[in-house]
């Protein structure tokens, strides 16, 4: 799995703006919607589900064959997390992957308060 760096930033900002903010990440949701937009983005990126096994310690295909039979929340706390933890471990791994790229971690830093304070505005 190789996603681009653009959008490794762009999960990494969403995730670290919903872990710092409990309850932000269900803000202004539409009824018809049960995802936060937060979930959605996650699900749209790790469509194989590469990432999220890699923080839950699984295998891509047991992931997946345990998100046909429950939600996201469910297979997290079934490997003993919660929530906030599934994201700070989502932050941890995505700070990785940029720092493997080559990012050093005042770069990843100063990008994450400049994306982030810009998300606060819009």
């Amino acid at each position: 799995m190789k996603l681009s760096t653009k959008t490794v930033t762009s999960l990494l900002v969403v995730t670290t703006v919903a872990a710092a903010v409990p309850g932000i990440s269900t803000l202004g949701r539409d009824k018809s919607r049960h995802e936060s937009q937060f979930d959605r983005l996650l699900r749209k990126h790790d469509r194989k589900g590469e990432i999220s096994a890699a923080i839950l310690g699984l295998s891509p295909e047991e992931f997946r064959q345990q998100r046909k039979k429950k939600t996201l929340e469910q297979v997290i706390s079934s490997r003993g997390m919660s929530k906030r933890a599934f994201r700070i471990g989502l932050i941890g791994y995505l700070r990785n992957e940029l720092h493997e790229r080559g990012w050093s971690p005042t770069r990843i830093d100063s990008y994450i308060q400049i994306r982030s304070a810009r998300m606060a505005f819009a």
